[in-house]
């Protein structure tokens, strides 16, 4: 099958829900480049490592941080480390042709009537992928590293760090996709309708994250994200996502 008809497809059936604000770019045709490389608009992606690249630029590098990359044509952007051009709609269609698999693991926890949080966040293991930076540093020297080295607890000090992202695949409600309608591609804090999350402890709380001031390059510098999947991992029995049909015990249930 052609890379154009599954666009066109990926068109019909996974967005044609997507109305309104929220309507994918008109030209999604992906163009071959090369053997590695193919381009959808600012986007690119290679087939066979299966790893998605675009420009970004540094959007803040000292306030409260909800996200760690927002595209720039959206509300969300106030609260995002980077901003790009490139839309939620052209990454989830790369994702898609390069059979990307989002997780289904649980996003939001529970609490009792005391707002306590209950049980834990189940799991698959599926969706687990790297975000890189690649930038020139001050001495002119080409620097890539993962993203969640800029960005740390404000009370632990602990940084995002590597490998610590899942591909989430956002949301449709209402007929409109989530990522398109607020631009949300990487939420530090965890969001159903950012495309990418991470969960880290406390990253369900929207007051601890800040980016590492030594770290991050001045505003507006230049910087080319890079997701890569990362093999799915074995997650512990207590945590795992049950198969469809069968029953939780009430200790697993949440």
């Amino acid at each position: 099958m052609s890379l154009f008809v599954v666009v066109t497809m990926l068109r019909a059936d996974t967005y044609g829900q997507a109305l309104g604000p929220t309507k994918p770019p008109k030209d999604m045709k992906p163009i071959k480049v090369s053997e590695n490389e193919y381009k959808i608009g600012k986007l690119s992606f290679n087939p066979k490592t299966r790893e998605i690249w675009f420009p970004c630029r540094v959007n803040q590098n000292e306030v409260l941080l909800e996200f760690a990359i927002c595209d720039e044509f959206r509300g969300k952007l106030h609260e995002s480390l980077l901003s790009t051009k490139v839309t939620p709609f052209e990454i989830q269609i790369a994702m898609k042709l390069l059979r990307w698999i989002p997780s289904e693991r649980q996003i939001y926890r529970k609490f009792s009537e005391e707002g306590k949080p209950i049980g834990i966040l189940k799991d698959d293991g599926k969706g687990r992928m790297e975000i890189l930076v690649r930038y020139k540093a001050k001495d002119g020297k080409e620097v890539t590293e993962p993203i969640g080295n800029w960005v740390h607890n404000v009370n632990t000090k602990k940084v995002v760090g590597s490998g610590s992202w899942t591909y989430t695949g956002s949301k449709v409600i209402d007929g409109y996709f989530l990522a398109a309608e607020d631009g949300a591609i990487a939420a530090v804090y965890r969001f159903e309708g950012s495309l990418c999350n991470t969960f880290n402890p406390g990253s369900d709380d929207d007051e601890l994250w800040f980016p590492i001031a030594s770290k991050v390059p001045p505003l507006d510098t230049e910087v080319t994200v890079i997701f890569k999947p990362l093999p799915d991992v074995e997650v512990p029995q207590e945590k795992r996502i049950l198969p469809k049909g069968s029953t939780p015990t009430k200790k697993e249930k949440i």
